[in-house]
């Protein structure tokens, strides 16, 4: 019933900053702008339906969208009525649109729910500070008498009190609001915070209810554990891949593959009982993915073959496929580093890196019985060559890649033939089939049984 989920490749975008409907936005992408990125940029719904077509010939099955819910902050994050859209996004009318055009090209949306906290200005939270009247005050958690506890320490944020019935009422009737808008999933904002008893309850009004509808966690696990939702939701986000992407990416190595192929085989129980655990390069809380890797396009190159081809939904973030990086990266804890992760999606640049996405996509998306099932044979040879491949008895789909600073030479398996699908460059020696891989490069090929 969800298998759409299980084969698509995700596009998670910020509306703010994706794309308005001339594609220009309200201030100019240079490093003097860093208290504008604190404000609206300017980008809406309207502006996502008219990239659909850019994202269709991407080869994107799911949308992954930012709250829109009416907040105090560009981001959504900061809600303060859960059951309006934000005029700065747009209306009702044109999330329907966005919906139905995505339907019609064979993509679904999902939407985002910030649902453990609030802005401090929501109608709730302010009654509930209200001492004569304080009709919403069981709705929160308190540090002290009169004083809620803020979501990350952040006054302007209270925490709500998940546990409390009426809490749970009201965000299935958010739930039941939106997703009659036709939506086919939810991203549940921290999903590690509440209880299995809320968890037992929301997903089954859910299923019982909308039962079509794909239900994601973001779930930053401390201690690094992944799958402690699956007895509620389909899939979590993958952490602990994407922070071995994420370093590899940094220093490409033999201990970064190694810490890549430990994941793929601890993780492989969580992927044959079906629960997803869709992986990521970065997003809207890290630096970007071109920042990480130096600005080495090889490199990046190189991350995102290993994204794309491996038993994971893979999750690209708008303009990363374009080689975007921020114009700014202040020190770990500062206040707002974030906007800087959020810069305007960068239209004009980065033609060769969304090509070299597009075949990855591409390539998964023709073969993509064979990318959903379990890698084998994964490999580290001399130090600097990685590489698995997938089977389903008549022919072999391989991914060989080369992360070190030296050309390599690659041999397919036996077979009567081999394609080369993406990278390397053939050669023919004494009748065998040889792949070369200059420095820092990679290559998928499928080969076919004799016989076949």
């Amino acid at each position: 019933m969800l298998s759409w989920a299980r084969r698509s490749t995700f596009y998670h975008l910020m509306i703010d900053r994706f794309a308005t409907g001339n594609r220009r936005f309200r201030h100019a992408r240079a490093p003097h702008c860093g208290q504008a990125l604190r404000h609206w940029m300017g980008g809406d719904l309207n502006g996502v339906v008219q990239s659909l077509e850019y994202l269709q010939d991407l080869g994107i099955g799911a949308l992954v969208l930012t709250p829109f819910f009416t907040g105090r902050k560009y981001h959504g994050y900061w809600t303060t009525e859960f059951l309006q859209i934000d005029p700065h996004f747009g209306d009702p009318q044109t999330l329907r649109q966005l919906v139905c055009a995505a339907h019609q090209r064979d993509m679904r949306v999902i939407m985002d729910l910030p649902f453990t906290h609030c802005h401090r200005d929501a109608a709730p939270a302010r009654q509930a500070l209200d001492t004569e009247n304080p009709a919403y005050r069981d709705w929160f958690h308190y540090e002290e008498i009169g004083r809620p506890r803020g979501f990350y320490g952040d006054r302007d944020l209270p925490e709500l009190n998940l546990e409390h019935p009426e809490v749970i009422e009201f965000i299935k009737k958010i739930l039941d609001h939106w997703l009659d808008f036709g939506i086919d999933g939810i991203r549940f904002d921290h999903a590690k915070r509440p209880s299995t008893t809320f968890w037992r309850r929301l997903t089954d009004f859910l299923r019982a209810r909308h039962p079509t509808v794909f239900l994601l966690g973001e779930n930053w696990h401390e201690s690094g554990r992944i799958g402690t939702l699956s007895g509620y939701l389909h899939g979590e986000l993958n952490i602990p891949m994407s922070t071995a992407l994420r370093r590899f990416l940094a220093r490409p190595g033999v201990g970064e593959v190694g810490a890549i192929m430990h994941q793929v085989q601890t993780q492989q129980a969580l992927r044959e009982a079906g629960y997803l655990l869709p992986a990521f390069l970065d997003n809207h809380d890290m630096e970007r993915a071109s920042l990480i890797a130096g600005g080495d396009r090889a490199v990046l190159k190189l991350g995102y073959l290993l994204q794309l081809t491996l038993p994971y939904p893979p999750i690209i973030y708008y303009g990363s496929e374009r080689a975007q990086s921020q114009t700014t990266n202040l020190p770990a804890g500062q206040y707002e580093r974030d906007r800087y992760f959020r810069e305007p999606m960068d239209w004009e640049q980065g033609e060769d890196m969304v090509a070299w996405v597009r075949n990855l996509v591409r390539i998964r998306n023709d073969n993509i019985d064979l990318f959903t099932s379990e890698p084998r044979a994964l490999s580290l040879r001399d130090d600097h060559t990685f590489t698995y491949c997938y089977s389903n008895g008549d022919s072999t789909l391989a991914v060989a890649i080369n992360f070190g600073p030296r050309s390599q030479r690659i041999t397919p398996p036996s077979a009567s033939g081999a394609t080369l699908l993406t990278g390397g460059a053939t050669r023919l020696t004494q009748g065998h089939i040889h792949i070369d891989l200059p420095a820092y490069s990679g290559t998928i090929f499928k080969s076919v049984r004799r016989g076949h």
